[in-house]
């Protein structure tokens, strides 16, 4: 039996534009752990339902780690995901654990700090050359939006 691909999510960034300004159309602001987070509640049905219009494992890999389930999800209507961990002093910073949690399914990553780790992405790709892997970097002003769904989309269709 084939395993899903999957999605997987960071937080900061993608789901909360920490960037933006004003707060986006259907965001709310939140105070969590001291820390001023956007967060859009619709958000969380509409991941729901890609993932699993697209047959996808949805999975978080994300500074909040297990803390994404006990304050975001709740937020934006996800249910308990797969936490991906990592450690903060990872040498190949998400990439080992992701690598490691991913093993040989198809891949695609929704996160805003790509750019900041080129030779670990590049690390990265090499150890997945032949598995499907999608890295999509994420606005962190604007957060996920329809066009970055629809990368996914026309990523995994491609599958």
């Amino acid at each position: 039996m084939d395993l899903k691909p999957l999605l997987v999510l960071d937080v900061d960034g993608p789901l909360n534009p920490y960037l933006a300004d004003p707060v986006p159309d259907g965001y709310e602001v939140h105070d969590l752990l001291g820390y001023r987070v956007l967060l859009n509640p619709s958000m969380g049905p509409e991941l729901t339902a890609f993932a699993d219009l697209h047959g996808m494992e949805l999975a978080w890999a994300t500074t909040w780690e297990h803390d994404a389930n006990r304050y975001i999800g709740p937020l934006i209507g996800l249910p308990e995901l797969p936490v991906i961990e990592w450690g903060l002093t990872a040498k190949f910073w998400k990439f080992n654990g992701v690598l490691e949690y991913a093993g040989d399914r198809p891949l695609a990553w929704l996160d805003d700090d790509f750019r900041y780790f080129p030779h670990e992405e590049d690390w990265f790709r090499r150890q997945r050359d032949w598995v499907p892997t999608l890295l999509h970097e994420v606005d962190p002003s604007v957060g996920i939006t329809d066009r970055d769904l629809e990368a996914i989309e026309g990523w995994v269709k491609g599958l």
